[in-house]
């Protein structure tokens, strides 16, 4: 015999409560991939395609796909789209880098921007390139009133910012070209529009001094290194911000500061330039940097 079961109505609060329960389990669901997904990379894996993850991890191609952009976006994946494959940035290191910091805090490069910090007073900035952008990925506040905020994750112009400037040195030219067209085209401000021989003549300059000077309209400055090149990792660029009369009266210390710790970076984790540059779409740049007549920015 058939039994009708009575109808039961749900009530809007009762419907409310079930969807935010659907949309809790998608959000803990995505939030477990996604750790998942950065513990790949933690196997002696330093890049992997869509399809690699998603047989590995038996995710769906489509959602794998779609976290993957979205990391990429966040900064914490860069992607090539020559080999189609996915690599964890400088951002996923200092993930946990402030979790017991005796213990995961004594590499040089963290080390360094703690020094630069102490030693000058001011703010000093941890940056390197993300998806065509610049991004801060450790920032050390000065402990002065006027000093300069900012934030970790912040986003500069490639284009239009030192930090930006000096990576985009430190890459061939024809990335460099292949990166202006794109930055221009997406750029809405014609403005803003960098024409190639002017970029390449400064970029030529940069790759024969390593670091960089800029002051600008609000009335900061800012002074940048890059950091030399480590094996199997982002370029790096640690700047110093500060108001433009710190920098005028003290660039020649700033920059001294900037080099000597580059130096000491340098030293603990020297690459092969032959096997490792070679192989990379980095380009060779004046190791030998030297402070030479930045008094010129100000005359």
């Amino acid at each position: 015999m058939l039994v009708m079961l009575p109808h039961v109505k749900i009530s809007e609060s009762q419907e409310k409560d079930l969807s935010m329960a659907t949309s809790d389990s998608r959000t803990i669901k995505s939030a477990h991939r996604v750790l998942e997904i950065l513990e790949y990379f933690d196997q002696d894996r330093r890049y992997a395609t869509v399809m690699d993850m998603s047989r590995t991890l038996s995710y769906p191609q489509s959602s794998t796909s779609e976290l993957l952009r979205c990391l990429t976006r966040l900064g914490y994946l860069h992607y090539n789209r020559f080999r189609r494959t996915y690599s964890p940035t400088a951002r996923v290191a200092l993930l946990g880098a402030w979790v017991k910091p005796s213990l995961f805090r004594g590499g040089p490069v963290l080390s360094a921007v703690d020094r630069v910090a102490e030693l000058i007073g001011e703010t000093v900035i941890l940056s390197t390139a993300a998806n065509y952008v610049v991004q801060h990925l450790h920032v050390v506040h000065g402990p002065a009133e006027n000093a300069i905020e900012a934030h970790v994750s912040d986003t500069l112009s490639l284009l239009h910012s030192p930090q930006g400037k000096l990576l985009l040195s430190s890459y061939k030219d024809d990335h460099i070209r292949a990166a202006l067209h794109r930055l221009n085209a997406e750029e809405v401000d014609t403005s803003r529009y960098v024409r190639l021989a002017d970029i390449m003549e400064e970029i030529a300059a940069l790759r024969e001094r390593g670091w960089i000077i800029t002051e600008e309209a609000d009335g900061s400055g800012c002074i940048a290194a890059l950091l030399p090149a480590r094996r199997g990792a982002d370029r790096l660029v640690i700047s110093v911000l500060a108001p433009r009369e710190v920098i005028e009266q003290r660039s020649g210390e700033i920059i001294a500061a900037l080099l000597d710790h580059r130096e000491e970076i340098d030293a603990a984790e020297r690459v092969d330039p032959v096997n490792d540059i070679a192989e990379s779409n980095l380009a060779r740049l004046n190791d030998n940097v030297k402070i030479m007549s930045y008094r010129r920015y100000f005359a």
